[in-house]
C-alpha cells in the first residue's frame, strides 16, 4: 500500500512547515525543530503536526484548507510516497479542468487504495481469499453499513418465509447478521443487530430437516440448507456472545485483547474461541486460562484395564482429558502437580506413547498422539516456566522469613512495670 492513512484536512494558514518539494497541487513538507514555543504553536494550529515530521499535502488553489495525503517518520519513507504520486497520479491530473475535481479525484484514489488494502488483508486471513474478497464487496454494496463493520464470514443458505424458501447468502459481521437474496427478479434483504437477538436455537419443523431459528422481540427468522450447520450455529452463537460482552464492557467486564480490537476477529478465531469456551466449561477452569493444544488421543484407564479414546486439552496451567463417550472418563491434572512429561521408550509397541508423572507417585499414559514431539516440547516448556515461577516464589518467601527472624533477634522486647 503506498499510503498508510486516509486523507485528512488541515489548515494551511500560518503553517510553520518548510517546503521540501513542490508539484502542481502537491507539496512535500518537513517539520523542523524550532524550539518549544514554535513547536507548541504548530501543534495548536495543526493537529496533524504531532504525528510525523514529514507530510505530503494536496493544495487546493484559493482555499485555506489542504489535505494530508501521506506522512512519514523518515525522509526515505515519505520519498516513497512522493515517487508513487509522481509516477501514478500526476500525469492523470492534466485532464481535469476544474481544480476541485482534481482534489476530489486524488482523495478518492487514496481512499480507494486504502479500502482495497483492508479488503486484501481481511481476505488473506481466510481459507479462500478471492471468494472472501468477492463476498466482502457484495456485503458493502448490498447493506451500506459503516466501513468499520468488519465481515467475519458468510454462508449460502435458505431463509424461510412460511413454507417458501428464499435462497441467498447469510453475512455474519461484528455487530450484525445480514441476509440477501435476489431470485426471479425479487430482492429480499434484512439486517439483525446481534444486540437485538433474544434467542438462538436449532429446530426441525415441516419441510426443513434442521434449521437455525433466530428470534428478536419483533419476529423470528429460520435459516436452513447450510453446508455445515454445526459450524454455522457455533459461529452465530459466538458472535452474539461477543457482541453482548462488548456491550457489558462499560460495566466492568474484562474483555480479551482481540475483543477490544474487533478488526482482528476472524472466522478462524471465532471457531477457536468456541472450542476454548467449551473446554473451560467442561472442566470448570478459570476464564483466564488460555487453550494451547487440542489433540485426539487415548489414555490408560486402570479401572477398565484398557485405553480409552478421547481428546486432550492443554492450557496454561492444566492437562485435561475427556473421553468420547460422555461421562466415561474425565481427567484434570494441574501442571503444578506434574513432575515430568516425557516420551516413552522407542521400543514400546504402543503408538506414540507419552508418560505424565505426578507428585503422588502416579503416572498417566497417553498414546496415539499426533505430532507427539511438538506437543511434548510445548507442554514441557510451560511446565519448566511454571516450575521456575514456583521456585522464585519459594525463594522470596524463604528470604522474607529470614529477614523477619533476624529482625526479631535484633530488636529487644521490653515489658512495662506493673506499677506504670
Amino acid at each position: 500500500l503506498p499510503f498508510p492513512r486516509p486523507p485528512e484536512s488541515c489548515s494551511s494558514a500560518l503553517s510553520l512547515w518548510p517546503l521540501a518539494d513542490k508539484r502542481p497541487l502537491i507539496d512535500a513538507e518537513w517539520k523542523p525543530c524550532l524550539g518549544l514555543l514554535v513547536g507548541a504553536l504548530d501543534t495548536v494550529l495543526d493537529s496533524n503536526a504531532r504525528v510525523t515530521p514529514f507530510r505530503i499535502l494536496l493544495q487546493i488553489p484559493g482555499s485555506q484548507t489542504s489535505w494530508v495525503v501521506a506522512s512519514g517518520a523518515a525522509v526515505e519513507e515519505v520519498n516513497k510516497h512522493w515517487d508513487w504520486l509522481v509516477h501514478n497520479l500526476l500525469h492523470s491530473l492534466s485532464v481535469f479542468e476544474n481544480k476541485e475535481d482534481v482534489a476530489s479525484f486524488v482523495r478518492g484514489k487514496v481512499k480507494g487504495l486504502i479500502a482495497e488494502d483492508v479488503r486484501g488483508r481481511q481476505a488473506a486471513q481466510e481459507e479462500d481469499p478471492e471468494k472472501f474478497r468477492e463476498a466482502l464487496l457484495k456485503f458493502e454494496l448490498h447493506f451500506g453499513l459503516p466501513s468499520s463493520e468488519k465481515l467475519v464470514t458468510f454462508y449460502s443458505c435458505c431463509c424461510w418465509k412460511g413454507r417458501v424458501p428464499r435462497q441467498g447468502f447469510l453475512y455474519l459481521s461484528i455487530n450484525h447478521m445480514s441476509f440477501y437474496s435476489f431470485l426471479l427478479g425479487k430482492e429480499v434483504k434484512f439486517v439483525i443487530p446481534w444486540a437485538e437477538m433474544t434467542r438462538l436455537e436449532r429446530v426441525s419443523t415441516g419441510l426443513m430437516t434442521e434449521a437455525i431459528r433466530v428470534s428478536t422481540r419483533q419476529r423470528q427468522r429460520e435459516f436452513s440448507m447450510f453446508l455445515n450447520l454445526d459450524e454455522t450455529f457455533g459461529v452465530i452463537g459466538q458472535l452474539a456472545d461477543i457482541a453482548l460482552r462488548r456491550l457489558l464492557d462499560s460495566g466492568g467486564l474484562e474483555l480479551d485483547r482481540v475483543l477490544q480490537q474487533p478488526t482482528r476477529i476472524t472466522k478462524r478465531w471465532v471457531l477457536e474461541q468456541a472450542i476454548r469456551e467449551y473446554a473451560l466449561a467442561l472442566f470448570r477452569l478459570p476464564r483466564a486460562e488460555k487453550l494451547h493444544e487440542v489433540a485426539p488421543c487415548s489414555v490408560w484407564t486402570p479401572h477398565a484395564r484398557c485405553h480409552t479414546a478421547g481428546t486432550l486439552y492443554t492450557t496454561d496451567s492444566y492437562l485435561c482429558f475427556s473421553s468420547r463417550e460422555e461421562g466415561n472418563c474425565s481427567l484434570l491434572v494441574p501442571l503444578s502437580e506434574v513432575l515430568s512429561i516425557e516420551k516413552a521408550e522407542s521400543t514400546s509397541p504402543l503408538p506414540n506413547p507419552v508418560i505424565v508423572s505426578v507428585r503422588t507417585k502416579k503416572a498417566f499414559q497417553l498414546i496415539d498422539l499426533p505430532d507427539r514431539d511438538e506437543l511434548v516440547e510445548s507442554m514441557n516448556y510451560r511446565l519448566r516456566s511454571l516450575q521456575w515461577k514456583q521456585s522464585m516464589f519459594r525463594s522470596r518467601k524463604d528470604g522474607k522469613r529470614k529477614v523477619v527472624r533476624v529482625m526479631s533477634e535484633l530488636i529487644p522486647v521490653t515489658f512495662p512495670h506493673a506499677g506504670c
